[in-house]
């Protein structure tokens, strides 16, 4: 799984989740449905991984908290990937982009833009609403 750029859907395991969650949504599941689902199709994926497990968990409270549908756990387990760092590894580490020519310089760039990122969304998360469970 690689990570492009530092936005919260710039890797590919979350920009996976937000068109899978697109699309369980345009088929008319509500978003307490279309995140069950989802936990279930991406468990094993992000098992035993932290980095993906992470970014699964932060890509689901950004898009829940986008139709303004926050699942409590989905809160909390994302509020704590973003505070310990889980999903940082894939832009701390060397090569990140091979295609820059100061790919050492740009990952740390990417890796400051990635913490603004993830601590804007936390941000969010904690002073939002969350929704009833359903």
């Amino acid at each position: 799984m690689d990570a492009w750029e530092a936005g919260i859907f710039d890797d590919d395991l979350a920009a996976d989740v937000r068109a899978d969650w697109e699309a369980e949504l345009s088929a008319g599941a509500s978003p307490a449905v279309a995140t069950r689902l989802l936990v279930q199709d991406y468990a094993d994926e992000v098992a035993g991984s932290p980095a993906l497990a992470a970014s699964f968990w932060i890509a689901l409270a950004a898009l829940q908290l986008d139709a303004g549908a926050v699942d409590p756990d989905v809160r909390d387990r994302a509020v704590r990937a973003i505070a310990r760092g889980e999903d940082l590894e894939r832009w701390a580490r060397p090569g990140y982009d091979d295609f820059a020519d100061d790919g050492d310089e740009l990952a740390v760039d990417e890796l400051a833009e990635r913490r603004h990122a993830t601590a804007a969304l936390r941000a969010q998360l904690l002073r939002g609403p969350v929704a009833d469970a359903a």
